[in-house]
């Protein structure tokens, strides 16, 4: 391996560096490719002062919340967390499953029936699910997105749904994912 220092170099760095100026040698210089970089995000408008964080009329995802928001986001909150308990009710096969239809669309109402006849549903012989924690994130008025943390025997698994509310109906969960 005589040779190798002849033909081998280091890999060039990729990045420019974080300064405009670098110094090589005592030297500062200008760096060329930081002159023709561009910039990767766009800046995120901060929050005015005047406004306190979590407060009814905060700015959230780019809306005002208002009243409304909150009440919504209160009735999805319960919606879900007692849907959350009946699905996981359902899994462990300590309810049936034709009890879902009052808060599920038929799709889930089918998914959960092939999860079961399958014998798909993670970490069942582990124990009993017991929920632990149940999120709910608005999408709009009508739609919020459910995340929900489970155990079973000493391990975590998770549980991800949506919801939809309907005027004659009120909310109803219209697509689950369980890990």
């Amino acid at each position: 391996m005589a040779g190798y220092r002849d033909w081998l170099a280091p890999a060039p760095n990729p990045e420019p560096p974080l300064d405009s100026r670098r110094t090589e040698g005592g030297n500062t210089t200008r760096d060329p490719a930081t002159a023709r970089a561009q910039p990767c995000r766009s800046r995120v408008p901060a929050v005015p002062a005047r406004v306190k964080p979590g407060a009814p009329g905060a700015l959230h995802r780019g809306r005002r919340l208002d009243v409304g928001d909150e009440q919504t986001r209160a009735a999805a909150r319960r919606f879900a967390e007692s849907a959350v308990r009946v699905v996981l009710e359902a899994l462990d096969r300590r309810r049936p499953v034709s009890q879902l239809k009052v808060v599920a669309d038929a799709t889930v109402v089918s998914a959960v029936r092939t999860l079961i006849g399958g014998d798909l549903v993670p970490g069942r012989r582990k124990g009993v699910a017991v929920p632990v924690r149940v999120g709910v994130v608005l999408v709009d008025t009508r739609t919020a997105e459910v995340y929900a943390g489970y155990t079973r025997g000493g391990r975590h698994f998770a549980l991800a749904a949506r919801i939809a509310r309907t005027r004659t109906t009120g909310w109803r969960l219209t697509a689950l994912r369980v890990r």
